[in-house]
């Protein structure tokens, strides 16, 4: 309802009382009615000076300019005290005042020499160097400073600075960081690894053990995250027990053991990977990082150009057959050499070449393998068991090999079956005669 709205229902209430008044005679009824048309009079004035002032009000809600600052950064801590090798971790708030989107550059200077500082993202942790807010919005980052372990005691200044991308907003506040030889005691979540290193080979799991810890006087429930390498796997358990767990429940002062499980590809190559773990309850964060060491693994891979593990020779007759040998794994296999095992010693296998020094991941060497079975080698099938060999792999295939006689030899053979017949009618003759 308008003020005006207001002030026709009071002058029409107040003329109907006016009426009943005038209706009286005499000096009172004079009087009074005097007095209700003064009463009228500052009550019209009153409400004209009120309608006035919510004009004025309404003009100037609509004339007012809008803020001349994109933005406010805050930095709630000014002055923080941390003890040598902690990390100091705080809140910032950027915060949009205008309608329209802003992108904030952040920028830190002086930093001090061997210390890790960084603006980061809450949630995954990520360094970032420049934020966008929504129109009046609020977005919330972390400032992290990481203080190394042979930092001497002092005061320690850290410049942030943050620019609006497209406007002349600009803030500048320093962070002073009071390093003591003594760690602080700060409550929270603790997240420690009792072996922050293993080794294995590529397509393997390793299993990690972490323990967390609640240090505050509260029970919180924590959420479990990992940032591992892209194509990696990370299942998180408990220490006795198969299930997988994406949070846990800590008891006040309490704390739990934890498995982590990590599926590394079979692809990938032979270093050493870090893997963050991140504990978040709340306000509350702790992370630790592990490391897997992949020694990579050697797969050799042998087989003849046609595909096939078979080959036919004439016997007496050296007969060359193209092989290849490969390596399907994701380290290099040295020092390869082969070896044979011959159906007997009078036959020969021979190599070229007979060794390799390295085969690199994924590298196919071909060489020739040469055969030679001895002259008088009865015709049929003989096996032959190939070897690639190395002080850290080895395989092994088997390899058939068709012998058959030279021509010369398949006359002489027919001559001695005939021979044989020819003899044995001789025998059935003269003894059939008797």
């Amino acid at each position: 309802m308008t003020v005006g709205q207001i002030m026709i229902i009071y002058l029409h209430h107040f003329f109907q009382i006016y009426r009943g008044v005038a209706m009286r005679v005499g000096p009172k009824g004079r009087c009074l009615r005097g007095l209700l048309v003064l009463c009228a009079v500052v009550s019209l004035s009153s409400a004209g000076l009120t309608s006035n002032a919510f004009a004025a009000e309404a003009q100037k809600a609509e004339t007012a300019p809008p803020s001349k600052e994109s933005f406010n950064l805050i930095l709630p801590f000014k002055n923080l005290t941390a003890g040598q090798g902690q990390e100091v971790t705080m809140d910032t708030e950027i915060v949009n005042r205008r309608k329209d989107p802003v992108e904030v550059n952040l920028t830190l200077e002086s930093v001090p020499k061997g210390w890790e500082v960084n603006f980061n993202s809450r949630y995954p942790s990520f360094p970032i160097r420049s934020v966008q807010v929504q129109g009046e919005k609020s977005t919330t980052i972390e400032f992290k400073a990481k203080i190394p372990e042979a930092t001497k005691p002092g005061v320690y200044h850290i410049k942030v600075i943050g620019k609006d991308v497209d406007g002349p907003t600009q803030y500048s506040e320093t962070v002073n960081v009071n390093v003591t030889s003594k760690k602080i005691e700060t409550g929270g979540l603790k997240l420690t690894s009792q072996y922050p290193t293993l080794s294995t080979g590529s397509g393997q799991t390793l299993k990690f053990t972490v323990d967390l810890k609640n240090e505050t006087n509260k029970p919180l429930t924590t959420s479990l995250v990992a940032q591992p390498p892209p194509g990696w796997t990370v299942r998180f358990k408990p220490q006795f027990g198969d299930q997988q767990i994406a949070s846990i429940q800590l008891k006040e002062n309490g704390s739990e053991t934890l498995s982590v499980e990590i599926d590394t590809p079979v692809t990938a190559d032979a270093k050493e990977y870090p893997v963050g773990i991140q504990a978040r309850a709340g306000a509350f964060e702790a992370s630790t990082s592990v490391k897997v060491s992949l020694k990579g693994t050697q797969d050799l891979k042998m087989g003849s150009l046609a595909g096939t593990l078979n080959t036919s020779i004439t016997a007496g007759t050296k007969t060359p057959v193209d092989f290849v040998v490969g390596n399907a794994g994701t380290a290099p296999v040295r020092n390869l050499n082969f070896v044979t095992k011959k159906p007997n010693d009078k036959w020969t296998v021979d190599f070229q070449p007979d060794k390799i020094d390295a085969l690199g991941p994924g590298e196919v060497r071909q060489i020739k393998m040469e055969i030679l079975a001895p002259d008088r080698t009865i015709a049929g099938d003989y096996m032959l068991t190939l070897t690639a060999n190395s002080a850290d792999t080895n395989k092994s295939v088997d390899f058939r090999v068709t012998v058959s006689t030279p021509t010369i030899w398949g006359w002489i053979g027919f001559g001695i079956v005939g021979l044989v017949v020819l003899g044995l009618a001789v025998v059935f003759f003269r003894l059939g005669r008797r």
